[in-house]
């Protein structure tokens, strides 16, 4: 146990090492401080709060840990991340939960995560060792693992063309999913965003984002106060014919969930006849006509919501449509003497 040292004002102050963080590059100790007016004192109090601080962490079993993080995070954390935890406690943390975390190897996690990956995809297997981390960063300061995670998968996107859209923005006039399209496919907005909107969020011709609707860990529907991620917040200037729709709405401009819109988006596709893909490509739809038409990354990443320099920006919504392919390469070819 370290010895107390005498300060200036005539009282003893002991210093326990806590655990490490980084800091400019560099791994830096934290240290718990303990004052008293006798060095007896101050070396007791550190004592008893080392005592404490092992009984506890030998005592904590990893589902315990994880538990307990995840209700310390709930009133700070999106509901949709809150539900994303649940769903791992409950589906992915078997192998391990009675362990003590104290007792985790990076040996021990590894095999967790090999067996984890035979299931699971690359990004989720992820998001479940996070969660694992955070709790041991928590009740198990300094704990550190050498892993090795799956490597992502570079994700292929085939965009509906121009034409698709267009039939499946007529066949849907006069009703919310034509709304929904719209503003996906001309403004980029997300599913959430969408069903989060209401006239109070439109001034003039300017539309605020600022809400998302998110399940949450009981998977019911709530609106958000807040957007995906802090750069999601955005206002946005609207045109025809979009503008006049959303000007004769009073209240919600979508009156369901997002997975209901989801759906009622699935039956028009096959009413239409086109080839069906999924909503959120039209957001990637959205970036990829930006580029084409010459907008600068950091404009679409304000209007799109992505954070500035976005890799996910160019890396996966940046796709090539296939009919603007198409054209760029008749291009090519009329240069061919």
């Amino acid at each position: 146990m370290p010895t107390a040292r005498k300060l200036p004002s005539g009282s003893y102050r002991c210093r326990v090492f806590s655990h490490y963080v980084m800091r400019d590059g560099k791994k830096r100790p934290v240290y718990e401080s303990f004052t008293a007016p006798t060095k007896r004192e101050a070396e007791a109090a550190a004592a008893a709060w080392a005592v404490e601080r092992k009984a506890r962490g030998q005592s904590m079993t990893v589902s315990d840990a994880v538990e307990r993080y995840i209700t310390a995070k709930t009133a700070v954390l999106s509901p949709a991340s809150i539900r994303g935890y649940r769903t791992a406690q409950r589906t992915a943390f078997d192998d391990i939960a009675s362990e003590n975390i104290r007792d985790l190897t990076s040996e021990r996690v590894q095999l967790w995560i090999s067996s984890l990956s035979a299931t699971r995809a690359p990004k989720t297997v992820r998001n479940i060792y996070v969660l694992l981390l955070s709790a041991c960063k928590m009740f198990c300061p300094g704990k550190a693992f050498n892993v090795s995670l799956p490597v992502k998968a570079k994700l292929q996107y085939k965009l509906p063309t121009d034409a698709d859209v267009q039939k499946l923005i007529k066949s849907t006039e006069g009703t919310e999913l034509w709304i929904a399209l719209m503003l996906a496919y001309y403004y980029g907005l997300r599913r959430g965003e969408i069903c989060a909107l209401t006239s109070d969020d439109l001034n003039g011709d300017l539309l605020t984002i600022s809400k998302d609707v998110v399940a949450d860990e009981n998977n019911i529907w709530v609106v958000k106060q807040t957007p995906k991620t802090a750069d999601s917040y955005r206002v946005l200037k609207l045109s025809e014919p979009v503008l006049s729709v959303l000007k004769a709405v009073d209240g919600n401009y979508i009156t369901c969930t997002p997975n209901a819109l989801l759906a009622r988006f699935r039956r028009a596709i096959a009413k239409v006849g086109i080839p069906p893909f999924n909503f959120h490509l039209l957001r990637h739809c959205y970036a990829t006509r930006a580029a084409t038409l010459g907008i600068a990354d950091i404009f679409v990443a304000k209007m799109g919501g992505w954070k500035p320099g976005s890799p996910v920006l160019k890396s996966v919504y940046q796709n090539a449509m296939q009919d603007e392919l198409l054209r760029q390469m008749d291009k090519m070819n009329s240069a061919i003497p």
